[in-house]
């Protein structure tokens, strides 16, 4: 299949398993609640507002990586389609097939 026709859903999986992995990272490092902070309101009220901020980035870089890998599973299955309609129209234009009649080559 030409290249620009093609989604890439092997740099899909590689992307969401990045972001993945990103979001448990940034989960490891995540500041423990409120109650162990020592010092003022002020300060516990932006450990509170630190933690907020990246639990909701961790929540965020999940949903980005299911997304990614729900859009690389449906990439890979267009992608198969379109190489077998390629096929098609090769074989109804009477062009010569690729050395192996897989649909590999287009894919």
């Amino acid at each position: 299949m030409p290249p620009e026709l093609r989604l890439q859903p092997d740099r899909l999986r590689s992307h969401a398993i990045t972001a993945s992995g990103l979001s448990e990272d940034l989960r490891g490092v995540l500041p423990p609640s409120s109650g162990d902070v020592t010092g003022g309101p002020a300060l516990v009220a932006e450990h509170e507002r630190l933690r907020a901020v990246l639990l909701s980035a961790v929540r965020e870089l999940a949903e980005l990586s299911a997304a990614l890998a729900g859009a690389a599973t449906v990439s890979a299955a267009a992608d198969g389609a379109v190489a077998v309609a390629m096929l098609r129209i090769q074989d109804a234009l009477g062009a010569p097939r690729p050395a192996s009649s897989s649909g590999e080559e287009w894919t």
